[in-house]
């Protein structure tokens, strides 16, 4: 069942903003990919009810409580009953659960952004972040519904790729694509080709640690600190991912359990070194 913490009143009103699928505040803007903000404190998610379909930069503002926000995708044939149904799971499943499909968001930090392609339908920004009680945050109030329109006159023509510097390919359980990148600002494509839920998170090692002081520590974080990421996405999805990256060793390394044993992916061999020159 869904827990207590979130109130039938937050869930009737996040599934009736869903089944209406009608704009409600559409936000707009120039280019290939407006914003669309999203805050976020304990217990509550503000961002726009609607947005025109396109590719769409996805800005995180949060309150330091290491909330990590993903966009999930609906069916447009979602019932209100499979609705509840995905919440209610999201709090325990390792993987997203059934009809929904994790398209990211940012991963790490109190600000973070991401682009990715949103279609028209119907969607739910949920925090993925777990509480002291276990609980995912997105079972205590923080979710969001978002219906995406279809995409008007203002954004006709602005349909273009966004340009990646690097390709990164997910597969369970590795990263594949080039381990040596130059020094300087990058447009990550982060692409998602396995079978399982996959994130991205990067770390810079420390000077004087390596990439096995890191793999063997019982705390990595005294090897290396996360500086950006890309929350989980499913099999198929892609996001896009701004950088800024001085020379130093880097390690890409994904934490969603696997669905089957558990175990972070990280446990199963998902890292890799990056050569930033």
């Amino acid at each position: 069942m869904i827990n207590a913490g979130m109130g039938l009143g937050a869930l009737s009103a996040l599934l009736g903003a869903i089944s209406a699928c009608g704009p409600s505040e559409v936000v707009q803007g120039p280019g290939p990919a407006p914003d669309l903000l999203v805050s976020v404190r304990a217990g509550a998610i503000a961002a726009p009810d609607s947005i025109t379909a396109g590719w769409t930069r996805i800005r995180v503002e949060e309150d330091g409580a290491g909330h990590i926000i993903v966009v999930f995708q609906l069916p447009d044939s979602a019932t209100n009953s499979e609705l509840a149904s995905f919440l209610a799971a999201l709090d325990t499943a390792r993987a997203t659960p059934m009809p929904a499909t994790a398209l990211g968001g940012p991963e790490v930090g109190d600000t973070g952004e991401v682009v990715i392609r949103l279609a028209p339908g119907k969607y739910v920004l949920g925090c993925v972040a777990r509480g002291a009680g276990g609980h995912r945050h997105a079972s205590t109030g923080e979710m969001k519904a978002l219906v995406v329109t279809e995409a008007g006159p203002a954004r006709d023509g602005d349909e273009a790729v966004p340009h990646a510097t690097q390709d990164v390919r997910m597969v369970d359980f590795a990263y594949v694509g080039t381990e040596r990148w130059p020094a300087g600002s990058h447009l990550l494509r982060v692409e998602n080709r396995g079978g399982q839920d996959h994130q991205l998170r990067l770390a810079r090692l420390r000077d004087g640690s390596t990439l096995q002081d890191w793999v063997g520590a019982d705390d990595p974080g005294a090897y290396a600190t996360t500086i950006a990421g890309v929350a989980r996405l499913g099999p198929g999805a892609d996001a896009y991912l701004q950088v800024e990256l001085p020379r130093g060793e880097y390690v890409l390394y994904c934490l969603v359990p696997d669905a089957v044993s558990g175990r972070p992916h990280v446990a199963l061999g998902m890292f890799r070194a990056i050569h930033v020159e």
